[in-house]
């Protein structure tokens, strides 16, 4: 933060938060769009697992590297690598014609999410004054926890739309 911008500090929550909310997002609203991805891929029952499988096990492996990168490189730098990977990978999740190429892409798209994920705290905690931090920290977790709940409102509406009846949202 510098004297220069007081509200730099609730601007970089913001982003943060929005970070943390997609991350989560993302795995949740999946979960939600099973049977269509089903309807419209065909995939096999064990592809249908791994296009949660892949996201979840690359994020889970690589997410303390992404906070070791962040020391060594530069938070920011490596969070806005992490959050073009991220990006370029849903779209090519949503561009994806096969069960192969989704799969490919969740795998990706989890590479992102781990080098997201810690550098998102770690840039909250250093954005704030020490008096302010429960404030700034306390945000993180709220942003999580509005992500399934979010997922499943917003799923279940695009899922009643594609389906040709009206939006329940």
């Amino acid at each position: 933060m510098t004297s220069d911008h007081p509200n730099h500090k609730w601007w970089t929550l913001f982003a943060m938060c929005f970070a943390l909310f997609m991350i989560m997002l993302d795995n949740t609203i999946v979960n939600v769009a099973l049977p269509s991805i089903q309807h419209s891929l065909n995939p096999s029952p064990e592809n249908l697992e791994w296009t949660i499988n892949a996201y979840v096990l690359v994020f889970a492996t690589l997410i303390l590297l992404g906070g070791k990168l962040g020391d060594r490189y530069g938070r920011k730098r490596i969070f806005l690598v992490g959050l073009a990977i991220f990006t370029l990978a849903s779209a090519a999740c949503a561009l994806s014609q096969t069960d192969t190429q989704l799969i490919g892409a969740r795998a990706i798209q989890g590479v992102g999410g781990a080098l997201l994920n810690p550098l998102s705290l770690s840039i909250i905690v250093s954005a704030f004054p020490r008096k302010q931090l429960p404030q700034g920290s306390g945000s993180g977790p709220a942003s999580r926890a509005s992500a399934s709940p979010s997922a499943r409102c917003s799923a279940g509406s695009w899922s009643s739309t594609s389906r040709g009846r009206p939006s329940s949202g």
